[in-house]
């Protein structure tokens, strides 16, 4: 059973206390928090060899160019500690229908509005000195904070119906956990450098219910005990023409490599760009 007692003070020194205190949940409002968060993505795919090394040292998509993605971060200063990111759908698609479009299809065809939850990530190097104490359940409670912020972002602010994520099979027990369902088999994730993969997706319109009656009171105080301060969802960063050049068409080729479908959708998002100036 996973233990959501994250701030439980028989297992936390004053010094602890006061470090997870100090964390902030919220969007990303800079340039700079946006490559540390794509950075630490990267790091820690790395590590697990979901990507391969490059030069640039961050790990973005096509999808994050979009200005409704919004990247998420657990942050201490300028630290960032854990990231999360929230692709709403569009034109584009979401990076999961490259494995289950036909899984999200019905969904589509019913016109409900879905988002992804991609790119999580927290820094693992945190936990090798300083806070060993920490058991390994607890260490999950950078990504179960960050997922509440997303949690509300995507229901009260995108009023999205379903949330859906791809995961490697390992970390099943922890969506499952948090009541999303299966929404399609193991597949091989190309994009992740071959690694496993399963789909899941939860209904946010009915998730209060659902807690409710699966008397899930430990998930219903997560969810809906405390609303997340609307402080923690405002001044999200907005890419500046420099910041788009800079992020996708030189420290990546992602705008290069974009079809012309692809790059006559981002035009349309940002229709006072020069992206002649932005592309060379």
């Amino acid at each position: 059973m996973i233990n959501l007692s994250f701030t439980d003070n028989s297992s936390t020194t004053p010094q602890l206390r006061e470090f997870i205190d100090s964390i902030e949940y919220r969007v990303a409002r800079t340039s700079k928090e946006i490559e540390k968060a794509y950075y630490l993505v990267y790091k820690e795919y790395l590590k697990r060899g979901y990507v391969s090394e490059t030069k640039s040292e961050i790990r973005a998509s096509i999808y994050n160019i979009l200005p409704q993605t919004t990247t998420f971060v657990s942050a201490v200063g300028e630290e960032v500690l854990a990231t999360a990111t929230a692709i709403p759908d569009s034109p584009l698609g979401l990076p999961m229908d490259d494995l289950y479009y036909d899984k999200l299809k019905p969904y589509r065809d019913k016109k409900a509005k879905l988002c992804e939850a991609s790119m999580l990530a927290s820094n693992t190097d945190l936990f090798k000195s300083g806070i060993s104490m920490l058991l390994q359940a607890k260490k999950l409670f950078f990504i179960f904070y960050l997922f509440k912020v997303i949690f509300d972002y995507a229901r009260d602010v995108l009023d999205v119906d379903y949330l859906c994520i791809t995961i490697n099979p390992r970390h099943s027990l922890i969506y499952d956990f948090l009541l999303f369902e299966d929404l399609g088999g193991l597949k091989t994730y190309n994009t992740v450098n071959g690694a496993p993969a399963i789909a899941k997706i939860i209904n946010l319109k009915s998730i209060e219910d659902d807690c409710k009656r699966k008397k899930r009171m430990d998930l219903y105080r997560m969810f809906f005990a405390k609303e997340t301060d609307e402080k923690q969802l405002i001044k999200k960063v907005h890419f500046a023409p420099r910041d788009l050049k800079y992020f996708f068409a030189e420290k990546t080729d992602i705008l290069k490599k974009a079809n012309p479908a692809q790059l006559k959708y981002i035009k349309s998002c940002y229709p006072e760009y020069n992206f002649q100036e932005i592309l060379v």
